[in-house]
This record gives structure tokens, sequence and C-alpha cells, in this order.
């Protein structure tokens, strides 16, 4: 018996496009937490913070495996 393992090449360019839409979309929202709470957090951590969600939003949405709306999205603007 041979057993063939499909590995397929993950998806890069992919991954970078929608890592930055979801980090512009959370940066955004962050920024608005912050400004209606009269800037009393550092925004930088929201910078980190935002960084780290979109990562891993990102790598959860390809493997995931289906194709969506934020798809469209970061392919026209990216």
């Amino acid at each position: 018996m041979s057993h063939k393992k499909h590995n397929k090449k993950f998806p890069y360019k992919r991954y970078i496009k929608l890592f930055l839409t979801y980090f512009v979309l959370f940066t955004a929202l962050s920024g608005m937490i912050d400004y209606y709470a009269d800037m009393i957090f550092n925004f930088l951590y929201f910078i980190v913070l935002s960084a780290v969600v979109a990562l891993v939003v990102a790598y959860a949405h390809i493997k995931g495996g289906k194709k969506g709306h934020i798809d469209e999205v970061s392919n026209e603007i990216f």
C-alpha cells in the first residue's frame, strides 16, 4: 500500500492580503474605540493586539478553505 500525502502549498500571497485587510479593519475599529474612550489607552497596544488577532484570523480563514466576501475585498484593495 502506498500512501500519498497531498501537500498543498500554503497560499502566502493570499494570507498576506487577508492579514493586511483584517489588520486595517481591526486597527480602524480599535481607533474608534480608543477615540470614544477619550484616548485613555496607549494606541500602540491596540495596534499590537490588532496585528496578533489579524494573524490568527487570517490563518483560520485560510485553513477553513472557503472563500468569502473578505477575499473579494482583499483582492480589490491589494
